[in-house]
């Protein structure tokens, strides 16, 4: 038993990652456990310029920039009208981060890690969270041990010898659950709830020669709609590209019987224009995978000695590209929340409060707008013609990322009033 660390930080991935190095650099020692061996293959490719806040303060853009494509706005596409729009994030209310970054995850991740370690945090790749450890309410620790990447025999140390069954209690006042889709403990603690009406399925590949803009727009991600659902293109630097469908589940109840996913992919693009357009020509690079049941809800985000980030905390569809976002800033959120309640010597429910609320006001102000999007009230919004510039200034700011700074709420509520759902209710 050992109680060497200010946090315990389930998962490597970017919400855990810049968890790790955000306390670091405030001092805190941080122990992640990783149950993979970076690098490994992540869909969710399109960051977000509002990221980059975070980045900057990690010292990461530099590395960023020497590596990834840059991703200067976004441009949507209506396969049944024709009708296509642009947004240009340096047209945001916030323009001091004019673009942000298309990335392969498995390099990206990776890069976020190693910067933690460099840091200072103590990272353990190929270790697996057994069991949180709670004493009454309070999480105090965890029960893990060494594993092989996905679930296989365990690595062998120096000796020879495999660990597997040498599970070691690791203790520390602050537990954080950042193995995203995975969500361990909110799964365990029953937390964890679909969201009505977002039942998708994602298909998604890597091609080499799809079509992309030029010049500056080059990097831009295309999110093209038609009547099943959406695609998504997002051009990595050099000849890759990531393209993915996301369809509803009535598409995914026709599939023909024996129909690879292959094949269920090439039919599916069969039904957009643009699509088709797009990959004329090109060759897929990697075999077709699929996510089921792509949205969900947690409906507590922190208790005491314990709190979410990133996709462990809730996930919603990538229309917006808001996974590894929400992941980043959360992360960063709870590194000063962890931070404080250390220095307070409270780390309780109560202590986590205004991380709990920042957090979900972001997520909510996202899933209001997917929802609109689906119901058809934000996607005529997307390519009205006579578009006021507030209105497409919000628009940008929300696809830069900007749903956390509390001076960007009147707007943001102005703009809910006319969008969001009537059937869903609105939040505070």
């Amino acid at each position: 038993m050992t109680d060497r660390w200010d946090a315990i930080i389930l998962g490597g991935g970017p919400g855990g990652a810049t968890l790790a190095a955000s306390l670091a650099r405030l001092g805190r020692r941080a122990l992640v456990l990783e149950r993979e061996r970076f690098p490994r293959f992540h869909i969710g490719e399109s960051l977000l310029p509002l990221s980059r806040e975070v980045f900057e303060r990690l010292g990461l853009d530099d590395k960023l920039d020497a590596r990834f494509l840059r991703k200067y706005g976004a441009r949507f596409l209506c396969s049944s009208t024709g009708r296509t729009r642009t947004y240009s994030f340096a047209d945001a209310f916030d323009p001091r981060f004019e673009f942000a970054y298309q990335v392969q995850r498995d390099a990206f991740d990776e890069l976020l890690l190693r910067h933690a370690a460099e840091l200072g945090a103590e990272v353990r790749e190929s270790w697996e969270a057994v069991e949180v450890l709670f004493e009454g309410s309070r999480a105090v620790g965890v029960r893990a041990r060494p594993c092989a990447p996905s679930g296989g025999a365990a690595p062998e140390d120096a000796a020879g010898r495999r660990d597997a069954g040498n599970v070691v209690e690791l203790r520390a006042p602050v537990i954080v659950d950042a193995t995203g889709r995975d969500t361990l403990l909110a799964s365990r603690m029953r937390r964890k709830a679909q969201l009505a009406e977002l039942d998708k399925t994602a298909l998604f590949a890597h091609y080499e020669g799809v079509a992309r803009e030029e010049g500056i727009h080059q990097g831009n991600i295309q999110v093209v709609i038609f009547e099943h659902g959406w695609f998504w293109f997002i051009p990595f630097r050099g000849a890759l590209t990531s393209v993915g469908a996301v369809v509803s589940s009535s598409w995914i109840r026709g599939r023909r019987k024996g129909e690879s996913l292959d094949d269920l992919f090439e039919r599916t693009v069969a039904e957009s224009g643009w699509a088709r357009e797009f990959l004329a020509g090109a060759r897929r690079a990697r075999p077709v995978g699929a996510l089921a049941d792509f949205s969900y809800r947690i409906d507590q985000l922190a208790g005491d000695g314990w709190l979410f980030v990133g996709d462990a905390g809730g996930f919603l569809d990538p229309l917006f590209s808001t996974g590894a976002h929400l992941a980043v800033k959360g992360a960063d959120l709870a590194a000063t929340a962890i931070h404080r309640a250390l220095e307070a010597g409270d780390t309780s429910r109560a202590a986590f409060a205004g991380y709990e609320a920042e957090v979900r006001y972001a997520v909510d102000l996202f899933l209001g707008v997917v929802q609109g999007f689906y119901k058809g009230h934000f996607r005529e919004t997307l390519f009205e013609p006579n578009q006021r510039s507030t209105m497409r200034k919000l628009i940008t700011s929300m696809l830069a990322g900007d749903v956390f700074h509390a001076e960007r709420r009147p707007q943001w509520a102005s703009f809910l009033r006319q969008h969001y759902p009537p059937e869903v209710p609105a939040f505070a």
